[in-house]
């Protein structure tokens, strides 16, 4: 390249530049919105709401949540994929989403990687294996154990592709137990018929199963976490009930649209721990079952591939089809 034209392109890329550190610097002068693709009223609106609520007081500008639901979460995706990579617009992004999504669903119109990065890991819930009390079981291994000596008659449900399911399939492929997934649309009905004695057991979110306990409707059998849940102390985890490397947690975390630029990325990610890491946003969801994490993008990215590696091993093992 001679140096005339070298020239020419100086004052375009010093443009370029000041305009990145411009937006970058300036960010956020409007409103930023947080899109949760599921219904209002479930667990990731609830983060997304809390989260969001704090988010505007450190921003100083509005931030808004927007519920754009369908299609197991795939439409608040692609919504979010188209744009502009500028901060925003955010996507509080559940678990599965972020993981078995491309595994499960062929011809999805974003790509996770291309379009999605990483920002900020939130709250994880573990998951806990209940029964219900009519079921003559009180082990994980018993239960394992009535599943084959009855077999074609437990029954447990799902909302298909969720961790609950991939919980159930991992502890069948692992014991060769006679376990049928009953699929439904979503957690809540699910736990209904499980309440009413039409299925034998669930994976549910502790956050979610803590109720069900403590008036004695539904029964714990473990805990899918390295250490005990101090919401449950006399749950056993999988690992003491003798199912080592058995670890299940849903969890939620913030992604923005690939190409965001970085300083808006960690600004975002510093604001977001600082709020799920506050003592008393803390507390809450200790209050109710599930553990505050905040972490760097990078942290984020490392924990959604190791995810990624494990329960898309599982799916594909158990080929697990969509509704």
């Amino acid at each position: 390249m001679n140096l005339s034209k070298r020239r020419g392109l100086l004052p375009v890329l010093a443009l370029a530049l000041s305009s990145y550190a411009f937006a970058a610097g300036d960010y956020p002068n409007r409103t930023v919105r947080v899109v949760v693709p599921y219904p209002a009223g479930g667990i990731a609106d609830k983060v997304a709401r809390e989260v969001a609520e704090q988010l505007q007081q450190r921003l100083r500008q509005p931030v808004v949540v927007e519920n754009r639901s369908g299609a197991a979460g795939n439409i608040g995706f692609e919504h979010v994929a188209r744009q502009p990579a500028d901060g925003y617009t955010l996507l509080l992004a559940p678990a599965s989403n972020l993981t078995v999504q491309p595994v499960l669903f062929k011809h999805l119109s974003y790509d996770l990687e291309r379009d999605f990065t990483p920002v900020s890991l939130l709250v994880q819930t573990p998951q806990v294996l209940l029964v219900h009390p009519s079921l003559p079981v009180d082990s994980v291994q018993s239960l394992v154990d009535y599943s084959k000596k009855n077999p074609g008659k437990v029954n447990y449900g799902v909302s298909v592709g969720a961790y609950s399911h991939l919980a159930g399939e991992l502890l069948r492929s692992r014991t060769g137990a006679d376990f049928t997934a009953i699929p439904y649309q979503g957690s809540a009905p699910a736990i209904n018929d499980l309440l009413a004695g039409q299925t034998q057991f669930i994976f549910n979110e502790v956050i979610t199963a803590i109720p069900h306990i403590q008036a004695g409707k539904l029964k714990p059998l473990a805990v899918a976490y390295s250490t005990r849940a101090p919401w449950l102390p006399k749950v056993p985890t999988t690992a003491e009930a003798g199912f080592p490397d058995f670890e299940v947690t849903s969890w939620y975390g913030i992604v923005a649209r690939s190409g965001t630029p970085a300083p808006v990325v960690d600004r975002l990610a510093r604001e977001l721990r600082a709020i799920v890491q506050s003592p008393d946003f803390r507390k809450r969801y200790d209050d109710i079952g599930a553990f505050t994490v905040g972490s760097s993008p990078e942290e984020f990215g490392r924990f959604i591939q190791s995810e990624t590696r494990k329960w898309t091993a599982v799916v594909k093992q158990a080929e697990i089809q969509p509704n």
